[in-house]
């Protein structure tokens, strides 16, 4: 088992590419993979929680001014200005309310994961998003409400409900394993656990192609041109909020630029999923599920990327390359 975690480890990006369109080639295994979902969802947070040293978390939350800034900028800033720019386009309105909403929710939770395999500031990505994920249930029912006139399906208190116990538990769980075995334990199966990391989000991007499969043989152009938009806002969220940083905060250093930059492209679209009404838009459920293609494909195209910023060429404890860079 050891032996297998460890291929996936080895071979992250490309097996993490292969999950989205297993999903779509094979969809009598996305319906069984389904409800497989949320618990892929909470043990992907436990291993984060394990896999991340918690001295440097800690050491980011005291800067709470900037943690506030982030914050802000990634789940009000970023909406309002996503708006902005949707206000007059042409787009239906379905997925234009679908890219405002993804804007302003909370990270994935294998953002850190993924930022570790990356040479990015894993500690940091964490803090990020479990204070978003805390602040989400309060700012995106009104970004939904207030932007675009949707009311969510589930009120403010019993999201926040849901995801307290979500991470709540993972925290409770990690904290134990942690003062059972001590951090060093953990460290030396980085690799085990980055491969485990990784089976978890093949599950996850299976299952949540089920029903994908359908809407592409029935409208090919349409969904490949939501597919084109996924990636485009992915790439964007990317690039504004690490254009934004180093202009006005150069002295962070582009290890934490990049990685808030990382942070706010890779967003949860399966929270707001899991809390849209009955009868909203069926292109908005077309987008949210389209946009996993960015978040499985895009971490291979900007991993080499990164490192190369970082001006690294392997990374402690995190999966190597699959070959050599260009």
């Amino acid at each position: 088992m050891n032996r297998i975690l460890e291929f996936l480890a080895r071979h992250a990006m490309t097996a993490m590419a292969s999950g989205v369109f297993i999903g779509l080639l094979v969809p009598p295994l996305a319906a069984l993979l389904n409800p497989l979902l949320a618990p892929a969802v909470w043990l992907l947070l436990v291993i984060s929680l394990l896999r991340v040293d918690a001295a440097d978390s800690l050491a980011h939350a005291r800067r709470p001014l900037r943690l506030a800034a982030l914050l802000i900028w990634s789940l009000v800033v970023t909406p309002m200005v996503m708006f902005g720019l949707l206000a007059w386009s042409p787009l239906p309105s379905g997925v234009a309310g679908a890219m405002v909403l993804a804007a302003g929710s909370s990270p994935l939770i294998s953002t850190p994961a993924l930022g570790l395999m990356m040479g990015l500031d894993g500690a940091l990505i964490l803090v990020i998003l479990l204070g978003a994920t805390l602040l989400v249930p309060l700012t995106l029912p009104s970004v939904a409400l207030v932007l675009l006139g949707i009311e969510m399906e589930v009120s403010a208190l019993e999201l926040m409900g849901r995801l307290g116990g979500l991470i709540g538990s993972a925290l409770l769980v990690a904290f134990a394993c942690r003062r059972i075995w001590g951090a060093a334990a953990f460290r030396q199966i980085s690799g085990q656990l980055d491969g485990s990391a990784v089976f978890l989000l093949i599950v996850f991007a299976v299952a949540i192609m089920d029903g994908l499969t359908a809407r592409l043989l029935a409208e090919p152009g349409f969904v490949l041109f939501v597919v084109f938009l996924s990636f485009a806002v992915y790439v964007g969220l990317i690039i504004l909020t690490a254009l934004t940083l180093a202009l006005l905060v150069p002295s962070w250093g582009r290890r934490v630029v990049l990685s808030v930059g990382f942070a706010a492209g890779c967003r949860n679209l399966a929270i707001i999923l899991a809390v849209l009404p009955a009868g909203v838009d069926p292109d908005m459920i077309l987008y949210f599920a389209a946009g996993q293609f960015p978040i499985y494909i895009m971490p291979a195209v900007l991993r080499p990327i990164m490192l190369r910023l970082l001006g690294n060429k392997t990374i402690s404890g995190s999966m190597p390359d699959e070959g050599p860079e260009e």
